[in-house]
């Protein structure tokens, strides 16, 4: 994944080597939002590695181990996996900041603080997607899709897109709150961007719970369940 990310970035170096900038955007902002995407991306995978699997596990019935544990179910779900190549994700991130800023002791507590809000973002709204399958049924492939789609219109600059693009972005598919606005907080801080990003962060995790639960209730009568799949 160290690698993978490296090779992503070259590409955005060779265009940058042709251009001092896209819309505003230089390479200086387009590291550090790799930075924060990779970083992100590690939070979820390495904490919350569950999230990325949830619906398969819903639709096989394999949320009932989970039930007999004491609460809250959720939370048992998201932290029973841990994806090891997100160590990668995580080097990288860590290492590219350091680099590219040249960082303090607050300013890389910073960076940590913001990599790990982002990151509850998008465990947030994986938690949404793949709690579909409490309705839908097997519905993981609709579920990977939209959290890929997150994760990819994260990786790119926001100079580069319409002027009605950055409303799905903040809203439908909130890659503004992964990638773009925490960029803007590292470049250029300011305390509402910060409260901002914090606030929809409580919101977006407090709707994923609000979502889960009440498909849970759906899953516990028993109707999705399909068969019990022990890895």
């Amino acid at each position: 994944m160290f690698i993978n990310n490296l090779m992503l970035l070259f590409f955005w170096w060779i265009l940058f080597a042709r251009m001092e900038s896209l819309n505003g955007w230089g390479f200086g902002h387009i590291r550090i939002l790799y930075a924060v995407v990779s970083g992100a991306f590690a939070s979820q995978a390495l904490l919350f590695g569950g999230s990325l699997s949830l619906s398969k596990a819903i639709a096989e019935g394999r949320l009932d181990f989970y039930l007999t544990l004491p609460k809250p179910v959720l939370l048992h779900v998201l932290i029973s996996r841990s994806s090891p190549s997100a160590w990668g994700d995580l080097a990288f991130a860590l290492i590219t900041f350091v680099l590219v800023s040249s960082p303090s002791l607050g300013k890389m507590i910073g960076f940590l603080i913001l990599m790990f809000t982002a990151g509850t973002v998008m465990t947030a709204f994986a938690v949404l997607a793949h709690s579909l399958s409490f309705w839908l049924g097997r519905s993981e492939r609709l579920a990977d899709q939209l959290t890929e789609a997150l994760l990819s219109f994260s990786l790119y600059p926001e100079g580069i897109f319409s002027t009605a693009t950055p409303l799905v972005l903040y809203t439908l598919i909130p890659a503004g709150f992964v990638s773009y606005l925490p960029v803007r907080i590292l470049h250029e801080f300011t305390a509402a961007n910060l409260v901002l990003l914090l606030i929809f962060a409580a919101g977006i995790g407090t709707l994923a719970r609000f979502v889960f639960y009440e498909g849970l209730k759906r899953y516990q009568s028993g109707n999705l369940v399909v068969i019990n799949v022990i890895d």
